[in-house]
This record gives C-alpha cells, sequence and structure tokens, in this order.
C-alpha cells in the first residue's frame, strides 16, 4: 500500500510541476499585468471635505498600478495632487469630478482615466447632444422642449467658440487630440460640468449660440434638465447618440435625427446590439464587429469567423471591415478572424478596414492583426483611430474611489503593433509581444470624414467610397 501511495504522490508532483511549467506564461503573465489593488481603509468621513480628501489620498496610490506615467507626469500629478489636498474647503461634484479627470489624463495615455459613465448618469444636461462631423459639431438628439434645434450646428458656448472650448477641454483626458474630442463630448452637454472646466458661468444653465441649415444663427439658454441617473444601458459611448432608437435614459422625451418616419438608416447604425453583423455589399461582403467581448448568446468569435462563410470561387472582391464604434475587449478573439481573411479574398482584392475615433484597444489590434495577415489587400480608411499604434493598457483588480464610487482606469502592459515590443521595454505585454509583427504604419490610408448633412440623410460616406471603387 506504501508504495502504491507513494507511486501516486510522485505521478501528481509530476504532473504539478509539468502544469506548472506548462501554464507559466499564463501564470507569469496575470501575476505581471493584473495586480491585486489594495482596498481604501478609511475611517467614516466627517463631512464632504473629509469624503474627498480621503478619496485624493487613495488616488495617490494609483502610481503604484499604472505604468504609463513617465517620471516627469508623475512628478506633475503628485504635485497637482498635492495642491487639491491643500484646500481646505470641499468641491462641488462636478469640481471633484473634473479633478479627477484633469490628474489622471497627465499620464497622457487613453486607457489610463477617470470614470466618465458618471458624465451622465450623475451630473445635469442641457437637453441636446452633439456629435462632431468633419464640418463641425450637431445636435444629433434634442429633448422634445428643443425640437427646433435639432440638426443645428453649434458654434460657441458661453461666447467662446467651439474650437477655444474643444482646447479647454483637452486636459480632461489623455491619448490623441481625437480621442480627446470623443471624450469632451461628454462634457459640452452638462451644464454642471462646462462651469466646473470654467467654461460656463453657472451650473444650472448654459447659453449655447447655434445655425440652422440657412445661415441663421441665434443665441439661446439653457436650464439644465435632472441627470439621467441609473439606467439599463452599463455604459453609454458617445457614438450612440448616432442611434436611430431611443436610448434607455431617455423615456421617449427625446427625438432624433435618425429613426423617425421614412428616415434611412445606414447598416452601420442598424440593429447596434449585435456584436457582429455581416451582410452582402455588391459582390462583396460588409461585417461590422462593434465589441470584442465573449457572451453565451453571443460568441463574438464564433460570429466573426462566421461572418467569413460562403466565400465565392477565387475569394471575395472586397471585404468590408467596420471597426468604427469598436471600444475594445479582449484581442484573443480577434486572432482567428485576422488569420482567416487572407484567405477568404482574392489575391487581387481588397479588405477594406474602417476605423473612427471610437476605434480603441483591441479593435485596434484588430486593425493591426488584420494588416498583418492580409498585408497586400488591406486598406485602412475613415477617420483616425481612438488611441495610437502604442500604447499602455491591461490591468487587474478595478480601482475605486471610496466616496465618490468612480472607477479610476490604469493600464500596466505596452502594446505597440506597428512592430514587435523592444526588448526593452520591460512590461511589453505577452500577446502583443507573441502576435504583432513589423506592418509598417498603422494610421489611415484614405481619410474620409462624413459631413452631417450625410448622416442626417441616412447615408455611409466611407461605404459609399469603397463601392465607387468597385
Amino acid at each position: 500500500m506504501r508504495k502504491v501511495l507513494k507511486r501516486v504522490g510522485i505521478a501528481l508532483s509530476v504532473l504539478t510541476i509539468g502544469a506548472l511549467i506548462y501554464f507559466y506564461p499564463l501564470i507569469n503573465q496575470f501575476i505581471r499585468f493584473n495586480p491585486i489593488v489594495t482596498e481604501a481603509n478609511f475611517d467614516e468621513p466627517a463631512d464632504k471635505a473629509e469624503a474627498q480628501q480621503q478619496d485624493f489620498e487613495y488616488l495617490a496610490q494609483i502610481l503604484d498600478y499604472d505604468r504609463s506615467f513617465s517620471a516627469i507626469a508623475k512628478e506633475k500629478f503628485t504635485q497637482d495632487l498635492e495642491t487639491l489636498r491643500q484646500g481646505s474647503s470641499a468641491l462641488s461634484d462636478a469640481q471633484f469630478f473634473m479633478a479627477t479627470h484633469e490628474l489622471m489624463a497627465i499620464a497622457d495615455n487613453a486607457h489610463t482615466g477617470a470614470d466618465t459613465v458618471s458624465a451622465f448618469r450623475q451630473f445635469n444636461r442641457s437637453g441636446l447632444d452633439f456629435y462632431n462631423f468633419a464640418d463641425g459639431m450637431y445636435v444629433v438628439r434634442a429633448h422634445r422642449s428643443h425640437e427646433g434645434l435639432l440638426g443645428q450646428k453649434l458654434v460657441s458656448i458661453e461666447g467662446n467658440d467651439i474650437a477655444s472650448v474643444l482646447v479647454g477641454l483637452e486636459k480632461y483626458s489623455g491619448g490623441p487630440i481625437v480621442r480627446r474630442y470623443l471624450i469632451s463630448l461628454y462634457f459640452v452637454r452638462s451644464p454642471e460640468l462646462l462651469h466646473a472646466a470654467g467654461l460656463a458661468g453657472s451650473q444650472n444653465s448654459v447659453t449655447y449660440l447655434l445655425e440652422g441649415a440657412d445661415g441663421q444663427q441665434s443665441e439661446q439658454m439653457f436650464d439644465a434638465l435632472p441627470s439621467a441617473a441609473e439606467t439599463e444601458f452599463a455604459y453609454r459611448h458617445p457614438y450612440h447618440t448616432l442611434r436611430p432608437d431611443p436610448l434607455p435614459d431617455e423615456d421617449g422625451d427625446w427625438i432624433r435625427v435618425l429613426g423617425g418616419e421614412g428616415t434611412a438608416i445606414p447598416i452601420t447604425l442598424k440593429n447596434d446590439g449585435d456584436l457582429v453583423l455581416s451582410a452582402p455589399l455588391g459582390a462583396g461582403r460588409y461585417i461590422r464587429v462593434n465589441y470584442l467581448q465573449e457572451y453565451p448568446e453571443q460568441p463574438v468569435e464564433t460570429e466573426m469567423l462566421d461572418a467569413l462563410h460562403d466565400v465565392p470561387d477565387g475569394g471575395f472582391p472586397f471585404l468590408v471591415v467596420d471597426l468604427r464604434w469598436n471600444p475594445g475587449g479582449d484581442l484573443g478573439h480577434a486572432i482567428p478572424f485576422a488569420k482567416r481573411i487572407g484567405e477568404t479574398v482574392a489575391a487581387n482584392g481588397k479588405v477594406y478596414v474602417i476605423v473612427g475615433p471610437q476605434t480603441f484597444s483591441a479593435a485596434i489590434v484588430t486593425a493591426a492583426l488584420i494588416k498583418q495577415y492580409a498585408p497586400q489587400q488591406t486598406m485602412i480608411i475613415g477617420e483616425p483611430m481612438g488611441d495610437r499604434p502604442q500604447f499602455w493598457a491591461e490591468r487587474g483588480q478595478a480601482f475605486v474611489l471610496p466616496n465618490s464610487g468612480y472607477y479610476i482606469g490604469y493600464a500596466t502592459g505596452f502594446h505597440d503593433w506597428e512592430r514587435p515590443c523592444k526588448s526593452a521595454i520591460e512590461y511589453c505585454f505577452p500577446p502583443a509581444q507573441r502576435e504583432a509583427a513589423e506592418i509598417g504604419d498603422l494610421g489611415v490610408d484614405q481619410l474620409i470624414q462624413p459631413t452631417f448633412a450625410e448622416y442626417a440623410a441616412g447615408k455611409d460616406a466611407v461605404l459609399d467610397w469603397v463601392l465607387a471603387q468597385q
């Protein structure tokens, strides 16, 4: 019996050692890039000022986890945070919210930032929602009390032209300028947040100068509507304002440019809830991927591969992969799809990868992988993506400020998707080391920026350009 037990013990030891060796890369990756965050440990705050002081004190620990801050950025973050902690009185909720954004933006890394969900859940609204187009920022959704303003162009806020306002809001988010302008859409809709940023005179109202299609301008003051509060929307991306359907927080009280009776809806905005949408497009195929995350009812990796079915003899003459609204997810889901694309498109065919400011994180990786596996056929078109080809991402446990409840985004792993990570970079994320290749420039090959008029007419300028090439 002892011999049997001894042999079993030896076998188990061998299996354990073998498993540790086999899974060591994953275990090592998890340990290095998925830190356990130390929980906040404060007494119950006596008042609002103390609650904010505790949040600021806890926020100082973010430098223990985030690796995107340069030495200079760390110093500025520490100095600016200490200045805020020296304040003797409480900030307004909006001022505190914007302060967290400004602090985290010092890293100049798009994955490193403060909570954006609360921008529309916690703070008031003007009753107008805007979006950036090639020819300016326009009202794309409006409360019914402002129905006549739908489709008008935003010229200025509180006497400051919109270009100056965007410059003033740049400091509240990191990453390239297109990302900063995208995040600004969370702020320009709220009198409270504009006031906290020093761009509005009151937190309860805001004055917009708007311009109609006839060129006539009118200046109006908008009293704030309440915040959207909690809704079934777990998250709201800026592009959701473009959707033709009502949003959960609108309660039927809002109208929109698209979605009315007889309004044309481009395929890119249809069935937005589908993570993957595939449809014929001329002799080719259109594939839209809105998110790279698996759900039991929507296995995105399988659905992406299924979209490459019924390949004609010789391959598709062209494929369109639309990543415009994709904020990322798990890059691993994109690898089989990217490898398969080169086999499904004709040797002299094209793979048009559509991107834009909301193409982010793993969606950027998807564009890079497609270019890697179909280098001769791939053409990246649309607008600049929401981050640089070299960026910091990944994180471990959530970092949440104890009193405000704001989620703070931090980044632990470096990515380079134009070339393999250099060995000198200590924290290059292992999947990037394994999968990235020398692909050259990951920028946009053909810049196509839709105008508001094209959007309002239900046209897709990018797809129209693709079809014109055939």
